[in-house]
């Protein structure tokens, strides 16, 4: 089983970043890169038409990420590859998810270790082992930060929206509670993402999902959970960005 390549695929944004990837696992020997793209909305279906092995998965990609890839993919019945997950940035709760992944890489990605996801990839398949896609997702939705006692796992699902307060970032969270981090709001905003957050100030980050009403007037969204309102300040400048948003 050994003596059989695998069949692999690579989701990256930046094509440098492709092409030494593919040098890497042809280096290795131990695979082959059947297909590769820096569009994320490219990726689903070019995993689908190739049903590699393995994919190659870069975590933050401009307009989507890798575990939005990942949600999609998990719909598809028809091909369960493996994830390796690629990334620069060892910030991204990586320890919190590493138990569910198959594996990921931290750039710049090591030849020797390389080989060791490789060759693990080859025995699993062997041995029959399938990529738990659900735990490795519901893994990820607990996103990690630090506040001041030590580290704190948030569910996405449950921020309705997120303060700025000097150096630290307060998380308003359903059934009221709060969790402050030593995070700036910047830096909570790239953890978060794009697909249902949008910053709609300096102060302020808001879960779109809970958004009922903009007040032109006062300036402010209203946010709405579980009966409980909320009211957080809008700059001018945003709310035209902000109702672009809600129509795509």
């Amino acid at each position: 089983m050994r003596n059989t390549k695998l069949k692999s695929v690579i989701i990256e944004d930046e094509e440098d970043s492709i092409q030494l990837l593919q040098s890497l696992i042809e280096t290795n020997g131990l695979a082959l890169v059947t297909g590769s793209t820096t569009d994320p909305f490219d990726a689903i279906g070019l995993i689908v038409k190739l049903n590699p092995d393995i994919v190659f998965l870069d975590i933050k990609m401009p307009g989507r990420t890798g575990f939005e890839i990942l949600d999609d993919l998990r719909k598809i019945r028809s091909v369960n590859p493996y994830l390796v997950f690629t990334t620069a940035y060892d910030e991204y709760a990586i320890k919190a998810f590493e138990y569910a992944a198959f594996d990921y890489l931290l750039k710049p990605i090591d030849l020797h270790r390389l080989g060791e996801t490789l060759l693990r990839c080859i025995d699993s398949r062997k041995a029959g082992v399938l990529q738990q896609t659900d735990v490795l997702l519901s893994s990820y939705r607990k996103l990690q930060f630090r506040n001041i006692s030590g580290i704190v796992f948030i569910d996405p699902e449950e921020i309705v929206y997120v303060e700025a307060e000097g150096n630290y970032s307060v998380f308003h969270l359903t059934n009221n509670r709060t969790e402050m981090v030593t995070f700036l709001l910047g830096k909570v905003e790239d953890q978060l993402g794009v697909e249902k957050f949008f910053r709609i100030s300096r102060s302020f980050i808001i879960n779109l999902n809970y958004l009922k009403k903009i007040n032109t007037k006062q300036m402010q969204c209203i946010l709405m959970k579980n009966g409980t309102e909320f009211k957080c300040d809008i700059s001018r400048d945003r709310i035209n960005s902000l109702l672009d948003k809600m129509k795509s």
